[in-house]
């Protein structure tokens, strides 16, 4: 019996690629069809995926925490609040004195008017302001927030976006109006995170931590 031949050179004009190769390409090909198909990933909380990141002014910010807003007794659920910041910390304080890129992002599930948003303004401004414990030189600004307010439909979203230079609002990717400075967007956020939130629930949901 023959040896079989090691030196032996593949047919370069055979139009077929050695097997080697030929599962090469195909391991390749499929590495890249997983690529492009494989969505975002995202996390859910009442029927709502929302995005692990977001990419703001250059920079990705983590989801921190998310939490569901509830009204009334009957707990109707009105949107899914979800914080996002440069590194995850349960710290409201160290949040709020931190110079951002920081977003809450409110992921609406139930319809709302105009002036129906902007009593949740309202609200908001009454019970953390109503002692007198907001910086009055920021109310102006506030009417103008509250003033730019759109009506919400389930599955639109609202965007509170603090740097170190503006505060802005986007509305379903559209900017709606923005401010010079972050004293107005560390107030909005200190609404949701701070020593009177909507719910308790949701602030732990937001900071990441568990509601004793």
């Amino acid at each position: 019996m023959k040896a079989p031949k090691h030196d032996a050179v593949p047919n370069s004009n055979s139009p077929r690629a050695p097997h080697g190769r030929r599962l090469s390409m195909a391991a390749m090909s499929l590495l890249v069809s997983l690529l492009v198909t494989l969505p975002a990933r995202s996390a859910m909380l009442a029927g709502v995926n929302v995005p692990d990141t977001q990419r703001i002014d250059g920079r990705t910010l983590v989801l921190n925490g998310l939490g569901v807003r509830t009204l009334t007794f009957l707990k109707v659920r009105i949107y899914v609040g979800a914080l996002y910041l440069p590194r995850k910390t349960s710290d409201a304080q160290a949040i709020l004195a931190s110079p951002g890129p920081k977003m809450i992002a409110l992921h609406h599930i139930h319809s709302g008017s105009k002036s129906q948003v902007q009593d949740r303004y309202r609200e908001g401004e009454k019970v953390n302001c109503g002692s007198g414990g907001c910086d009055t030189e920021l109310q102006g600004d506030f009417e103008r927030l509250v003033a730019s307010a759109e009506p919400v439909q389930e599955g639109d979203v609202t965007e509170y976006i603090v740097t170190d230079k503006s505060f802005r609002v986007v509305f379903n990717g559209r900017e709606v109006i923005a401010f010079k400075g972050d004293r107005l967007g560390n107030m909005i956020i200190e609404g949701f995170i701070g020593a009177r939130p909507p719910s308790e629930e949701l602030r732990a949901g937001l900071l990441g931590i568990s509601v004793q």
